[in-house]
């Protein structure tokens, strides 16, 4: 009698043992991200002399990799952008003045608009700088795939996150590689 009880509850026990595995792993590659992009986020507002080469922005991205470990940083998918925001008759407009990878979003695009979150309210104000890092990764399970794309579909779950950072230079702006200071709004 006690080895079929065990035989119908040992897939059960099995079953939640490795489910809260793999919820532990995804919740830990969530967290990874946010500081993978706060990171980057950082260390972009420090850019030296406030225009980074594209080589300063490969070793702030190699650098900030090692805290994705042991998650591979390949599937990443990062976008920096310098952000101004401007006063037009009294209303503030922000937007994309520069990016890393060049044109990952176009410069210009107003805040709030083509999915670029509204301006923190941190930064709402005349002349304000700042650096935006925008994040995502795809999570792979290692567990129960096939579970896994039945209950969130083919695409999967996306971890993205959006970061928004002061620019830290005693004076200038961050330009990224191949931009151009913030235009007027």
């Amino acid at each position: 009698m006690a080895a079929l009880e065990f035989a119908m509850v040992l897939p059960l026990l099995v079953s939640i043992y490795f489910g809260l595995t793999e919820l532990a792993r995804a919740i830990d590659t969530g967290r990874k991200v946010t500081l993978y992009a706060r990171t980057i986020a950082d260390l972009s507002g420090r850019a030296t002399n406030g225009s980074p080469t594209t080589g300063d922005m490969a070793t702030i991205l190699n650098a900030a990799g090692a805290i994705m470990r042991p998650y591979p940083t390949a599937s990443l998918q990062v976008a920096i952008h310098a952000m101004g925001v401007e006063s037009v008759a009294g209303t503030f407009y922000g937007g994309v003045c520069s990016s890393y990878p060049q044109n990952a979003r176009p410069v210009l695009t107003i805040n709030g608009t083509n999915g670029l979150p509204v301006t923190p309210t941190t930064f709402q104000y005349d002349g304000a700088r700042y650096v935006l890092a925008e994040v995502s990764l795809s999570y792979t399970p290692i567990i129960g795939s096939n579970l896994y794309r039945w209950i969130f579909g083919t695409r999967g779950l996306v971890f993205s996150r959006r970061i928004s950072w002061a620019q830290r230079l005693d004076k200038g702006e961050v330009i990224m590689p191949g931009g151009s200071k913030c235009p007027n709004f």
